[in-house]
């Protein structure tokens, strides 16, 4: 729980914020009310989680340009920031169930290497919990997409 107290409060204002595309996508489909638009709503999160990916990988280029040894260590350190976003662009030619999945998977896996990247000092302390609490409700909410997607 200290973990949790440590993480710097605009850090967690704007991880939170950007947490509203997931939640209400991964909700408003339930919705019976607004079932004329749902159908929409899949493809905006995917476009969003899609950038989230991204983004993800910018984080883990700054931290090896930051802490990674010239050299070999550094090129695949910087490799390893960019295949997330390159296996995102391939779930632009999935369907969308598909690219869903592609995607939970990409930001649970993205969130484990960072809370690993935490513990071996490549990131601040405070990364590791703000990570896991971003990172289980985007998932949480992309799995709610995917099971409406399902059950349609």
């Amino acid at each position: 729980m200290r973990h949790f107290l440590n993480i710097p409060t605009g850090a967690l204002f704007l991880g939170v914020s950007g947490l509203i595309p997931f939640v209400a996508g991964g909700f408003l489909v339930w919705l019976p009310h607004l079932q004329n638009i749902a159908p929409t709503i899949p493809p905006l999160v995917f476009f969003y989680a899609a950038l989230i990916v991204s983004f993800l990988g910018g984080v883990r280029w700054g931290a090896a340009m930051q802490n990674a040894p010239a050299g070999a260590a550094l090129t695949r350190e910087l490799c390893a920031s960019v295949i997330p976003t390159l296996i995102t662009l391939v779930c632009y030619i999935l369907s969308l169930p598909a690219a869903l999945a592609m995607l939970l998977i990409l930001i649970i896996s993205q969130g484990l290497v960072d809370i690993l990247a935490v513990r071996q000092k490549k990131l601040v302390e405070w990364y590791a919990p703000l990570r896991l609490i971003l990172s289980g409700v985007a998932g949480a909410s992309l799995a709610s997409l995917l099971l409406y997607l399902v059950a349609q």
